[in-house]
């Protein structure tokens, strides 16, 4: 893995204000995957988008941790058959030919 697709938590935390417990509060719940580089906890940067939603979530709309977990399954399960119909619109595309 190369490393300059990692951030540390401790940047995150400092470049959001937020606290190193709401990470780790993420990655209790599976919603963040959390790695050793170097010996230091990183995130895979493609993970900063879905950190800013939940940061969202949380703070501004005063969603649980249990609620995100909900929301982001949820999300995860429409964009998986989102791509099912697009898979069948084509397919049925290719008959119609």
């Amino acid at each position: 893995m190369k490393t300059e697709n990692f951030i540390s938590i401790q940047q995150i935390c400092t470049h959001y204000k937020i606290p190193k417990s709401f990470i780790s509060a993420l990655h209790d719940y599976e919603l963040i995957e959390i790695f050793l580089v170097q010996n230091t906890a990183c995130i895979d940067v493609t993970q900063i988008k879905n950190i800013e939603k939940m940061m969202r979530l949380h703070y501004e709309l005063d969603i649980n941790f249990e609620g995100m977990d909900a929301i982001f399954n949820l999300l995860k399960k429409v964009e998986s058959l989102n791509n099912d119909i697009v898979e069948l619109y084509n397919k049925l595309e290719r008959f119609d030919s």
